[in-house]
């Protein structure tokens, strides 16, 4: 029903094109909701939608229908990402400058994977503001043995040059929005 007032007020091209598949696989499980919370998420998310067309409002409003098809119970951070804590993790909150290990999976908004550290066998070591921005502001909000959802648009991940290998093979095309799940999150003592 939320949907049908959405398409009327116009938004009915760009919920269309970015949320009508429900069929795209949650890359992790959101919690279980029940009717009353689900409405009022969704509810929530949906007065998030903007009303601009330019890049940055379609993509934004690309990050909430998704949240909205996948049950996702995320928030706004200030600098445009979305975010969901999924597990906040115990002792002291990560910071910038700390050399940690993970293990993540990455995927385009259609639920398609571009990377994922456990399929490699390997959790990926890194310091904490030496990786995209959304990583290095989203990894603040939680401590370590934390899992965290982000929903970023382009410009705090690979922006307009995108994600290039070694080979020359595109992995992440440029103006991208993407998708994160980070967890089993551990801090090294270096």
């Amino acid at each position: 029903m939320l949907r049908s007032l959405i398409r009327c007020l116009g938004f009915f091209p760009l919920i269309f094109v970015f949320a009508c598949t429900n069929s795209s696989p949650a890359p992790a499980s959101a919690p279980p909701q029940d009717a009353a919370a689900a409405t009022a998420i969704e509810e929530r998310l949906i007065s998030e939608l903007s009303p601009s067309t330019d890049l940055a409002g379609r993509q934004r409003n690309a990050m909430i229908n998704r949240a909205i098809d996948q049950h996702y119970d995320v928030y706004a951070a200030p600098e445009g990402y979305f975010y969901e804590i999924l597990d906040s993790g115990t002792f002291t909150p990560l910071t910038e400058g700390d050399i940690v290990e993970a293990h993540y999976r990455g995927n385009f908004l259609d639920g398609r994977e571009f990377d994922n550290s456990r399929r490699r066998g390997a959790p990926l070591r890194f310091t904490v503001g030496q990786l995209i921005p959304a990583w290095n502001l989203a990894l603040l909000r939680i401590k370590p043995g934390g899992r965290i959802r982000i929903l970023t648009p382009s410009d705090l991940a690979y922006g307009a040059e995108g994600l290039v290998n070694g080979r020359g093979d595109t992995l992440v095309p440029a103006h991208t929005v993407l998708e994160f799940v980070i967890e089993d999150i551990e801090i090294f003592e270096e």
